[in-house]
């Protein structure tokens, strides 16, 4: 068992006073088993990268009860972009705080990315652990969101700290939610903002739209994955595009055009070069269009005007 004695080490490494804390040591590391250390150890590593980035989300007042890591990839996401794509694409932190559920977007390294979004226990039905280790949280809205990668004990105690930290209010429909059941934030100032616009109200920071980035990607695919940010992911898709192209149209055409074999290629060879060409398109755009869905890319900053 970790006691708080070991919370306080870990809150020690980070400086500054435990009690008065945005964290509450004593639940974030509290576990038994001989891998507990290792768990503790892993969520100290996320609350270090995250921290400065988190501290910005938190409300007057709020504090971290629990944080945990996991990926919010869909089956179609990692059927047709990959299940390490989707996987890291997807990643999350998910903090547990005593008002909400603070979804962060992070990179394979922890490091915060632009998409925060945000659950209130109110709108939470329950949380189970499935036989394929998921954890799925399933709302008032009929959706349920799986995430995958964490570990079964920490499953265990974040289904019994939702049962205590729910309200007799819990599972009703949020305003303001998407159909997704989550409230997106903007990656500026982290105030709700409702549907999908151009621009943060509060803030008129730019948010970056999912339709924009699943026309590039028809155009050619990876352009809209290099809008959206997920640059390492684009290149590999743009090279894939390229490698599809000279393949299954450009080599063939410069031998029909310099006759090597003196036949022509037939409408039958075209139309399944291009079908096959054209499905990449097509499906590069719905799987960039989904990624674009699950909250605000930052676009424009704001400008802040002094005086």
């Amino acid at each position: 068992m970790i006691t708080f004695n070991g919370a306080r080490h870990y809150q020690e490494l980070l400086g500054g006073d435990v009690e008065q804390s945005i964290y509450d040591y004593s639940a974030l590391f509290r576990g038994s088993g001989w891998l507990a250390g290792r768990r503790a150890a892993a969520r100290f590593r996320l609350i270090k990268k995250i921290d400065v980035k988190l501290s910005r989300v938190l409300r007057q007042g709020e504090r971290v009860h629990f944080v945990a890591k996991g990926s919010l990839a869909s089956m179609a996401e990692r059927f047709f972009a990959g299940h390490a794509v989707a996987y890291h694409v997807n990643l999350r932190a998910l903090v547990f705080t005593n008002e909400r559920v603070i979804i962060m977007k992070i990179s394979a390294g922890l490091k915060p990315r632009d998409l925060v979004s945000e659950l209130p226990y109110t709108s939470i039905l329950k949380l189970t652990s499935t036989w394929s280790g998921l954890c799925e949280v399933k709302l008032a809205n009929g959706r349920t969101h799986r995430f995958a990668g964490i570990p079964r004990a920490d499953r265990k105690f974040l289904r019994d700290f939702l049962g205590g930290v729910v309200t007799a209010s819990a599972g009703t429909v949020v305003p303001g939610g998407e159909s997704d059941g989550l409230m997106h934030l903007c990656p500026h100032c982290f105030a709700n903002v409702p549907g999908r616009p151009r621009s943060c109200e509060r803030c008129g920071g730019g948010i970056k739209l999912a339709t924009t980035a699943a026309l590039l990607s028809l155009g050619l695919p990876g352009l809209g994955d290099w809008y959206l940010g997920h640059r390492w992911f684009a290149v590999f898709e743009m090279i894939g595009a390229a490698m599809l192209w000279v393949v299954f149209v450009i080599r063939p055409l410069d031998e029909e055009l310099s006759h090597i074999d003196g036949m022509p290629l037939g409408a039958g060879f075209w139309v399944l070069a291009l079908g096959i060409v054209g499905g990449a398109h097509l499906t590069d755009a719905g799987v960039t269009y989904s990624f674009g869905r699950k909250g605000h890319h930052a676009g424009k900053v704001p400008v802040v005007t002094v005086g």
